[in-house]
């Protein structure tokens, strides 16, 4: 029998999910696709769930409501939960919770909430006993039972398994979260003939999510400016990756010559965390024209922007570039969109 699991992922990207999902688990069944978050079933083990790097969050899915609506949401599941708790009694392999702290988690529409404390201290217990708990902990546990609201009238309870780390403590500033960086890759169409190139890979979220989980033939990442090349190289030699690390300036990329590149894909500079004045219109020109240098025929060009409306006036000038599909997203809170183009 499949397990039952739902993840949350970057929003406006539930099309790549749903490929990647399936093309990492070929017995993947998807049971719900919406905006941030699908559920599906596997047979595959927890470990490999828990590995899946297109994702944020991952839950072993206990109880699935549909048509949940009212003031207080969030307790309706827990009520509805303490009558029938019977999906608690399996879980997968591997997964051993004797002996272990947990706590109750609410959310409701992405922000935590508290609940009625008479029925939080009801729900703790059954969770105790249904799961063989050790104790509740509420500010720091072993395990973490999670009752998620939505605004599509949908309520979702599980155990968390996997957690999406700080990125304000474990990436640099404008360093691409490697779950983003994955997508991206995924969008490109990989393929093991593939000749990658990353012309702005900053800290090398773009070029190490594709040495590590794609097929390439070769992969370049270039990067201009000294300190952030330098932590780009270690971070290249700790992967024991082949990729070749280069140091020009993207606008100008001379050692490649014509029509020699497969892929490109990168997210540029945003002009947020630099007090230096840009001709965004300029610089869009000059580098879609190197860009269309560079590239093969039938070649694909992945790119995250931030500023859309300026980059789709500029675009519209290459009629080399087709535009194949666009994509919104946020990227830390600031709406973004990456666009999937090919070379004529």
């Amino acid at each position: 029998m499949k397990n039952t699991y739902f993840s949350t992922f970057i929003t406006g990207l539930q099309e790549i999910v749903d490929i990647s999902l399936k093309r990492d688990f070929p017995d993947a069944e998807i049971v719900l696709l919406l905006d941030g978050l699908v559920v599906y079933r596997t047979n595959q083990s927890l470990q490999k769930v828990k590995e899946l790097r297109c994702l944020n969050n991952t839950f072993l899915l206990f109880k699935l409501f549909e048509n949940i609506s009212g003031e207080k949401p969030i307790e309706i599941m827990m009520r509805r939960v303490m009558e029938d708790s019977n999906t608690m009694d399996k879980l997968p392999n591997g997964l051993t919770l004797n002996n272990s702290t947990f706590r109750v988690v609410a959310s409701q529409e992405n922000q935590l909430v508290s609940v009625n404390k008479q029925l939080l201290e009801q729900i703790e217990r059954l969770f105790k006993a249904k799961l063989n708990l050790l104790r509740v902990n509420r500010s720091k546990s072993d395990f973490e039972v999670w009752f998620l609201w939505r605004t599509e009238d949908r309520g979702f309870v599980g155990l968390r398994l996997t957690k999406t780390p700080n990125h304000e403590k474990t990436l640099h500033k404008g360093e691409l979260r490697p779950e983003l960086a994955n997508l991206m890759c995924a969008i490109s169409e990989p393929a093991s003939s593939d000749v990658f190139l990353d012309p702005y890979a900053g800290y090398g979220s773009i070029p190490i999510e594709r040495a590590i989980a794609f097929p390439y033939k070769q992969i370049i990442a270039n990067e201009k400016d000294p300190a952030t090349l330098k932590i780009l190289e270690d971070k290249v030699k700790q992967i024991k990756q082949k990729i070749v690390v280069e140091k020009w300036n993207a606008l100008d990329l001379n050692y490649l010559k014509d029509n020699s590149v497969d892929k490109i894909i990168t997210d540029p500079p945003w002009g947020v965390f630099t007090s230096q004045e840009v001709d965004f219109n300029d610089f869009y020109s000059r580098m879609l024209k190197e860009f269309t240098r560079v590239i093969k025929p039938g070649g694909l060009i992945v790119i995250l922007m931030g500023r859309k409306d300026l980059f789709e006036q500029v675009l519209g000038r290459f009629s080399s570039l087709s535009p194949v599909k666009k994509y919104d997203t946020l990227v830390s809170g600031k709406k973004a969109a990456i666009y999937k183009l090919r070379s004529n």
